[in-house]
C-alpha cells in the first residue's frame, strides 16, 4: 500500500482556497457589501468562492479550465431558475406553501437546463444546490441580488483555481 503524502493537487486547494478567504474578508471587511433592506450582503462570498475553489482545482490547468466552465454554466442556470421562481414566488403573494411546488419545478427546469447545456449529471446536481440556496435560503428580493453574487463568487472562486493551478502546473515542470 502507497504511503499517503501530500501532493500538488491538494496544495493548489489549500493555496486557492486561502486566497478566496484572504480576498472576501479583505473586501468585506473595507465594507465593500450590497445593502438590500437591513441586510448587508457580500458581493463575493467567502464560502461560495472557496466552494468553487474545492470542485475547479484540478491535476492541471486545462482540467481546471474545463472544471470551471462547467461550474460556471451551472452556477448561472440555478441562479436563473432561481431568479425565476423567486419572481413567480413574489408575484403570487410570497405565501410559503406556494414555494413549495415551485421549488420542485426550479428542480426540474435546472436538471432539464443543465441536460440541454451538456454538462455531466452530478455537476447539473450542483445546478440544482444553486437553484436551492437562491430560492430558499433569503426572502424577498434578496434572493435575487444573493443569485447574482453567488456567480460572481463562482466566476472569481474558479479564476483563482484556474490561476494556482496554472502557476503550481508551472513551477512544477
Amino acid at each position: 500500500m502507497e504511503p499517503k503524502k501530500v501532493t500538488q493537487l491538494d496544495l493548489s486547494i489549500v493555496t486557492s482556497v486561502l486566497i478566496c478567504c484572504t480576498v472576501t474578508t479583505a473586501l468585506s471587511l473595507s465594507g465593500m457589501k450590497f445593502p438590500v433592506g437591513e441586510m448587508r450582503l457580500d458581493i463575493i462570498q467567502m464560502m461560495t468562492a472557496c466552494i468553487s475553489c474545492l470542485l475547479c482545482c484540478q491535476d492541471n490547468a486545462d482540467t481546471s479550465k474545463k472544471a470551471g466552465i462547467i461550474r460556471i454554466i451551472v452556477t448561472t442556470i440555478g441562479g436563473i431558475v432561481g431568479m425565476g421562481v423567486v419572481a413567480l414566488h413574489m408575484m403570487l403573494g410570497s405565501n410559503p406553501w406556494t414555494l413549495i411546488p415551485l421549488v420542485g419545478l426550479g428542480v426540474l427546469i435546472t436538471l432539464l437546463a443543465c441536460k440541454l447545456a451538456n454538462v455531466p449529471y452530478m455537476s447539473a446536481r450542483i445546478g440544482c444546490i444553486t437553484f436551492l440556496l437562491v430560492a430558499c435560503t433569503l426572502s424577498g428580493q434578496a434572493r435575487m441580488f444573493y443569485a447574482l453574487f453567488r456567480l460572481a463568487s463562482t466566476v472569481f472562486g474558479a479564476a483563482v483555481a484556474f490561476s494556482v493551478t496554472s502557476l503550481f502546473g508551472r513551477c512544477g515542470n
